[in-house]
């Protein structure tokens, strides 16, 4: 069972990696059509796709990066703390 809770929690840390990635990626506006932006898409977006459903953004700026690590985060807590 412990590498189980381990496998998941470093799905989360790489999760949380590429949600951060993704987010500095639309300061530079890279090529929608490169194979790794696509990739970095396909994985980050339907995490984050029911956080913009539900909170608007706010003059301009998506905030469910945010609230997605945020998220993530407390999961990743919660799993460790099962732990022990």
């Amino acid at each position: 069972m412990p590498f189980v809770i381990t496998l998941v929690d470093w799905v989360i840390q790489i999760l949380i990696y590429l949600i951060v990635i993704a987010s500095l990626l639309t300061w530079f506006r890279p090529n929608e059509r490169n194979p790794l932006v696509r990739l970095l898409h396909t994985v980050v977006d339907p995490v984050l796709h029911p956080i913009r459903a539900i909170l608007p953004s706010t003059m301009g700026m998506d905030f469910s990066p945010m609230v997605a690590i945020l998220i993530l985060w407390f999961l990743q807590r919660l799993l460790s703390r099962g732990l022990s």
